[in-house]
């Protein structure tokens, strides 16, 4: 069966614009999750960090791959008046992963004081935790994840199927 060429001038610059603009998404996913962190700070018993604005936040525990440690912890968090800040617990967490640490979301919470000092108590901290544990908090980001991942997603099918296509021209062509 003879294919018009044509179909090759379609699908050659598909691929490449599809590889091009999945790239940049993937770029985009990773400043998303990097830009969306406001405080990193050591897993103790007691920590205080600033943020920068009123609004919702995310508690994460950031630890080794497969690490028990963020299991039996307990936090409650006030703010620079001392007034206590409700932490709610997460139902579908959000997991970022990287080569050999992992950032699980531990709670949600909003901070309605606004911008200034909290105070950050957790109780349940193992003796012999990893002292490379870490909490981070960060501006809420699931919601751009999953329209990034279902872009990511739908980048990598059209890559594939003009990639695919233009073989199949390529090779029907002799």
């Amino acid at each position: 069966m003879k294919v018009s060429p044509t179909w090759l001038a379609l699908t050659v610059p598909a691929f490449l614009i599809a590889a091009i603009l999945l790239g940049l998404t993937i770029r985009s996913l990773i400043h998303t999750v990097r830009g969306s962190v406001v405080a990193s700070v050591p897993l103790r018993a007691e920590q205080r960090f600033a943020l920068p604005r009123a609004g919702d936040y995310d508690l994460y525990g950031e630890g080794r791959f497969l690490s028990r440690d963020f299991g039996a912890l307990e936090f409650s968090l006030t703010d620079a008046a001392g007034a206590p800040v409700t932490l709610h617990r997460v139902f579908f967490r959000t997991t970022v992963s990287s080569f050999t640490r992992v950032r699980l979301q531990l709670r949600h919470f909003h901070a309605a004081a606004g911008a200034g000092s909290f105070t950050l108590r957790i109780t349940g901290i193992k003796e012999n935790q990893d002292p490379e544990n870490r909490i981070v908090l960060a501006t809420p980001v699931t919601a751009r994840m999953v329209l990034h991942i279902l872009a990511i997603i739908a980048l990598a099918m059209l890559a594939m199927a003009s990639l695919g296509g233009s073989i199949f021209i390529l090779l029907g062509q002799t």
